[in-house]
């Protein structure tokens, strides 16, 4: 290939990249989503802007078992290192709130409980450690409104 052929060749790729990258950018007019949640010390308000348009998980403790989130919001109950066990999570309305995973480890990954807000209403989720040998843990109970 000549030289000419060559330059050529490189800028053709250093543009198509540069407009690949270019389309990952996120838009000024993108929402962001804005969550309550209230624990032992009170209540806060925090908004996690979306990346690239998908908003970041809502991320509730032991010791924030109350929060307000837009439907269509996930939440994820980060109950510490499940070790050998698992943390299953149960709502008893899965119109308002489906739960979708279960906290375990699987190998060197460790996932949290979870799921999604559905549509507006209130919905209590209770939260159990399961395994090891103590059996079942007592539950923590969360109250999810869905705005």
């Amino acid at each position: 290939m000549s030289r000419r052929r060559t330059m050529v060749a490189v800028a053709a790729l250093v543009g198509s990249l540069g407009l690949a990258l270019g389309a990952c950018g996120s838009s000024d007019d993108e929402g962001s989503g804005s969550t309550t949640t209230t624990g032992a010390k009170g209540s806060s308000t925090t908004s996690s802007p979306p990346i690239s348009g998908v908003a970041a998980p809502i991320v509730l403790t032991p010791s924030q078992t109350t929060a307000t989130v837009p439907a269509g919001a996930t939440v994820v109950f980060d109950m510490g290192d499940p070790k050998d066990g698992s943390f299953l999570a149960e709502s008893d309305d899965p119109a308002v709130f489906v739960v979708e995973g279960e906290g375990k480890v699987e190998g060197t990954m460790t996932t949290n409980a979870g799921g999604k807000a559905l549509k507006a209403g209130t919905a209590h989720v209770a939260v159990s450690f399961h395994g090891s040998t103590n059996g079942v843990g007592t539950p923590t109970e969360f109250t999810i409104t869905v705005s």
